[in-house]
Formats: structure tokens, sequence, C-alpha cells
């Protein structure tokens, strides 16, 4: 079993660094629409495709939000973030 199913299977929990990075990640997502719905697991998937981002983190936030979504949740809720 390689490294990123491994990474699936157990709950992925998010630290103050992905916290940081995705304030940034939402701040930019809700500039691009304006505030008319609310932020999606697949608008952050699709933005971090789409500027061709990389890194650890970056994964592990793709798998992140790719567990919630086959959870069922859809609308990307952090209560840490404050924007």
């Amino acid at each position: 079993m390689n490294e990123i199913q491994e990474l699936y299977k157990r709950k992925i929990n998010i630290s103050s660094s992905h916290l940081d990075l995705l304030e940034r990640l939402f701040k930019k997502i809700n500039l691009n629409i304006k505030g008319k719905r609310d932020v999606m697991y697949s608008d952050i998937i699709n933005l971090i495709a789409s500027e061709n981002y990389c890194g650890k983190l970056y994964n592990e936030i793709i798998l992140w939000c790719n567990y919630n979504i086959r959870q069922g949740k859809y609308f990307a809720i952090i209560p840490d973030i404050f924007l």
C-alpha cells in the first residue's frame, strides 16, 4: 500500500500550518466567487490544481478535502478560520 492510501485510510487532522494555508486559499477563492455562495471543498481542490501548487501540505489538504467530500460534506466549514 502506498503512502497516499495509508494517509487516506486514517482521518486526516488539520494542523496550524494547514490552517494558515487554508486561510490564504479561502481568501483567494472568496475573491473569485465574490461571496455569492459558500466555499466548497471542490473549490479548494480546483484552486490548488489550477495554480499548480505542489508540496506535502497541498497534498494533505487535497486528501482532507476528498475525505470530507466522500463523507457527504460539500461546503468547507472550518471554525478556526474567520474571514
